[in-house]
């Protein structure tokens, strides 16, 4: 027991720094590629409504693997190394011909095989640092993580500032996507040396505990996170088409995002749950001051509060499911994080395609969501709420059994209307059938 005991504690320390070095990489690829893709889109001509269904594309497929690794939760138990360095790698190669096409349908497909690896290897990931450490150790990798990521993508939102500025046009972005690709597979390397072997055959619960909180704390992160998205959507092209900033300036805003990033990192580590109230009701702020902020250099300075308080509430969502990790699995956790992503991104882009150019509907949109999304933080979960525990919790179970008696309710009445459709098509078939029998008679009859 004392030498399992010792091997533990050497295995933390090592295991800490690879998932730290991995996301320091990362941090920079990054910055070199995904951050700009908009700021990409936006400088060969798509409008909000052509990112918006770029976007749906890929996150509607992400969503799919989503939901069926929910169902199938046994993937990520088998073969975990493999399987994890596969997608690992193919999510940061796929940027390399993301430049070398420029119609709809292929950025579109490149995008949804990068948005499909990214969602596997989210799970991947909250599976091994679920299954690895303890609340408080999740907490501390959490932080070191987002730390280490933000601080090396100031390298990268550097060097993309200044590729944008100097580069000739068309060059540009193949030079910068390519050079982040590259810098991406070193975050692989890293990930390659790291010990999975205790995530085979992790047990799944055939059920979760607690459905009820696991309910309220996904409703939190789901609207907040569909508002950041929307917001990440609308902000860009209105940053540059409406206000007429240049490319440069957007990308800066990547910049002083990173920055504040890691004060965020290091100023929400070790705070209480409690204080994360602070941080959800200042994101109402946010995307109200963006919208009716005319000067364009004002924006960075929001982006940079809108950052801080935004890692601490993103934070509050990865502590609570450390916290109910016993209750939840580590597994069924690490899918519904990464589920989250994708359902918000997916729920997000339809407001882009449906409003377009009309900004005042979406920054209105993105405020309502975000309102949501205050509300349900501070109604039903326990840790944060502005209610005693005792009645969060009852809202809890209350907006839970409500959701479930609804979704049977939909679930049967969809079947019944299917049933009833189903015997129209086919009463309407031997109508048919009669109609053509008849025309036949009439016709052997001579009529």
């Amino acid at each position: 027991m004392m030498r399992l005991k010792l091997s533990s504690a050497r295995i933390i320390p090592s295991l800490k720094l690879l998932l730290t070095l991995e996301m320091a990489f990362a941090g920079i690829y990054l910055a070199l590629t995904r951050n700009l893709l908009v700021i990409y889109l936006t400088s060969i001509g798509f409008d909000i409504g052509g990112i918006s269904l770029i976007t749906l594309i890929a996150t509607a497929i992400a969503s799919l693997v989503s939901v069926t690794l929910w169902r199938f939760p046994g993937f990520l138990t088998r073969r975990v190394k493999l399987k994890l360095l596969l997608f690992h790698a193919l999510e940061r190669i796929f940027w390399i011909p993301m430049v070398l096409v420029r119609d709809l349908a292929s950025i579109a497909a490149l995008y949804a095989v990068i948005s499909t690896s990214t969602t596997i290897i989210t799970a991947f990931m909250n599976l091994l640092i679920y299954s690895s450490f303890d609340e408080s150790d999740v907490r501390d990798v959490t932080a070191k993580r987002t730390i280490a990521g933000n601080l090396m993508s100031i390298i990268g939102s550097a060097a993309a500032m200044t590729m944008l500025a100097i580069l000739p046009r068309d060059l540009k972005f193949a030079i910068i996507f390519v050079t982040g690709s590259m810098i991406g597979l070193l975050a692989t390397l890293m990930l390659s040396a790291a010990d999975m072997g205790h995530l085979e055959g992790v047990r799944v619960p055939r059920r979760v505990g607690r459905p009820e909180q696991m309910f309220s704390i996904s409703s939190f992160l789901l609207a907040m996170l569909m508002s950041s998205n929307l917001l990440g959507i609308v902000w860009t092209p209105y940053l540059m088409g409406v206000l007429g900033a240049p490319d440069y300036l957007a990308a800066a805003m990547n910049f002083v995002s990173t920055i504040f990033g890691i004060m965020g990192s290091f100023f929400w580590a070790r705070r209480s749950l409690r204080s994360f109230r602070i941080a959800i009701g200042s994101l109402m702020l946010v995307p109200i001051a963006a919208f009716i902020t005319p000067i364009p250099t004002a924006h960075l300075g929001i982006t940079a509060f809108g950052t801080f308080m935004f890692t601490g509430a993103s934070f509050l969502g990865n502590f609570l499911f450390a916290r109910y990790l016993r209750e939840f699995g580590a597994v069924r956790s690490s899918i519904m994080l990464s589920m989250l992503t994708n359902l918000s991104q997916l729920l997000a882009t339809p407001f882009g395609m449906l409003f377009s150019q009309d900004y005042m509907l979406l920054f209105a949109s993105v405020i309502f969501i975000r309102l949501l999304s205050v509300a349900l933080a501070f109604l039903t979960v326990p840790e944060v709420a502005a209610v005693p525990e005792e009645v969060a919790r009852t809202y809890s179970q209350l907006i839970y059994t409500n959701s479930l008696m609804g979704y049977s309710y939909i679930l049967e009445t969809s079947k019944e209307v299917m049933a009833l459709t189903v015997r129209l098509l086919a009463l309407a078939m031997v109508l048919i059938l009669l109609y053509i029998l008849y025309k036949f008679i009439l016709f052997l009859a001579g009529i």
